[in-house]
């Protein structure tokens, strides 16, 4: 650790040790980790309130997001309840609709933990607000996943959330919308229109999924039995939930007025049908 990162962890070190709460809190326990997958259109919402969830990015505009144990909400990208940000789509710096967007959403659900980067302490502030931070250690090796000092698997939502839950205790994880985890692997999100589309692609994420196998069993949702987990085993929904995928529009499952707001947010969704 150089200069500059030992001095912040001696500065925040009090704070992210706040974290030591969560440790082993559901030692041995089942849960859910929600990526923003198009598959996710052809789920009931319903049919997983059995285990306590883990969500990130938009999945509080889905419909039916009450249905769901959320506990947990992970939102680990750097700077993004500053007022202003560069937008890394259009490359120029602009009012951050992005971080405006979940700071309402974080108040209309305050029965959540919410897991954010150190970088957005002076902008952000709650009781459920967790802070976490990497300290220039980015890895997907979850031997560094300590919520309360160094958390190493910052590289995405899906690396935060199964950090969190192997930090928590979980032993047994099923990934939903994680449409990278299955092969072939389906592009797109919940909330954008359309079917998603099909690729193929080396392994993703390889050696954090690895990693969590050490720790927890991990599976990965299916639509049908015609997708097959990549790295992790998987398991079809049918088989899952004993009911049949049906598929929902975004219209169908995220309100009008949420789909112009991420409409305006300039981050290169397709929301419409053009």
């Amino acid at each position: 650790m150089n200069l500059k990162n030992k001095i912040l962890y001696n500065l925040s070190r009090k704070t992210l040790q706040k974290n030591n709460r969560f440790k082993d809190i559901h030692l041995g326990e089942s849960c859910y980790i929600f990526g923003n997958g198009a598959s996710i259109k052809y789920f009931d919402l319903s049919n997983f309130n059995d285990r306590v969830s883990f969500c990130c990015s938009s999945m509080f505009l889905h419909n039916d997001f009450e249905e769901l144990d959320a506990k947990y909400y992970y939102m680990g990208h750097p700077f993004v309840f500053y007022k202003y940000w560069k937008n890394q789509y259009e490359k120029k710096y602009q009012k951050n609709l992005v971080g405006e967007l979940y700071k309402i959403n974080i108040k209309l659900n305050p029965q959540m933990e919410y897991f954010v980067s150190l970088s957005n302490f002076f902008v952000l502030h709650g009781q459920n607000i967790n802070y976490l931070h990497h300290f220039d250690n980015v890895s997907e090796n979850l031997i560094n996943a300590d919520l309360s000092g160094i958390f190493s698997p910052m590289t995405g939502a899906l690396a935060g959330m199964i950090g969190q839950a192997i930090y928590m205790g979980f032993k047994d994880i099923i990934l939903v919308g994680c449409d990278y985890t299955f092969k072939p692997k389906s592009y797109g999100h919940f909330y954008e229109y359309g079917i998603g589309k099909d690729f193929y692609k080396e392994s993703f994420s390889k050696t954090l999924l690895e990693s969590a196998m050490i720790f927890a069993k991990v599976r990965t949702l299916t639509v049908s039995d015609n997708y097959k987990g990549d790295i992790v085993e998987s398991i079809s929904y049918e088989s899952l939930t004993l009911k049949k995928p049906i598929y929902q529009e975004n219209y169908d499952i995220v309100s009008d007025k949420n789909l112009l707001k991420l409409s305006k947010l300039g981050m290169q969704y397709y929301i419409y049908d053009k």
